[in-house]
């Protein structure tokens, strides 16, 4: 069983995601930066930002988050802020479909909300969805917690987007399906491989929603991975 999403992880991360959406992706004042280690706490987002997941337990979208994935698995949210409205909803979209995933994986299946924030013909939709029925067929979900900060949107333009975030797994444990932890645990939610920074490319449909289609990552001892380290 692979880790969320990653069944492609790509050799050519510096290539952008968003360039293979569109034939231009970068844009003036488009967000670069990548804070090592998360760096301080990021200030309020900017008025008229729409941030946010659906499920958010304690956060309006600005600030920290919380999301009930399931009974026992909760995924933490450190939004970034200061984003104009457009930079926000691709950050909300990698976000949603993140603790979506961990909903599934919760609910043994039962909630298939990831799909709603997946491209259905992409590359994205497929691992995710494989990896979903991974949990399935062995019978197996999770509990704990999973983290993911330092959110960063490096480039978009028209209808492609391209996002990173930092993910921390280390307080995630695989369990069967009554809740119970796996004696062996695989190496995914273990130092170092459970802390990476992962990259999403997006696209935005006519609706106007925000929709992953591509995912890859960046896995220790890769300098990228180091940043997202505390």
């Amino acid at each position: 069983m692979t880790r969320p999403a990653l069944a492609t992880a790509a050799a050519t991360l510096l290539v952008s995601a968003c360039a293979l959406l569109t034939s231009a992706c970068s844009a003036p004042g488009a967000d670069h930066g990548f804070t090592p280690g998360g760096g301080a706490k990021a200030p309020a987002a900017a008025a008229g930002a729409t941030t946010g997941v659906t499920g958010d337990d304690t956060a309006d979208g600005t600030g920290d988050g919380v999301v009930t994935a399931a009974p026992g698995l909760r995924v933490e949210i450190e939004w970034p802020g200061g984003l104009d409205p457009v930079r926000s909803a691709v950050v909300k979209a990698f976000a949603d479909d993140f603790a979506a995933q961990w909903r599934a994986v919760g609910t043994s299946g039962a909630d298939r909300s990831y799909t709603k924030g997946l491209h259905p013909e992409s590359s994205a939709y497929r691992d995710a969805d494989k990896w979903v029925h991974g949990f399935l067929k062995d019978g197996r979900s999770a509990r704990g917690v999973a983290k993911i900060y330092s959110m960063t949107v490096p480039a978009i333009m028209g209808r492609g987007a391209e996002a990173n975030a930092c993910v921390d797994l280390t307080g995630v444990r695989l369990t069967d399906e009554e809740g119970t932890p796996l004696a062996a645990q695989p190496g995914w939610v273990k130092r170092p491989r459970a802390v990476f920074l992962q990259n999403a490319g997006l696209r935005r449909g006519d609706d106007g929603a925000w929709r992953i289609a591509m995912y890859h990552h960046a896995d220790y001892p890769d300098e990228r991975a180091k940043e997202c380290i505390r």
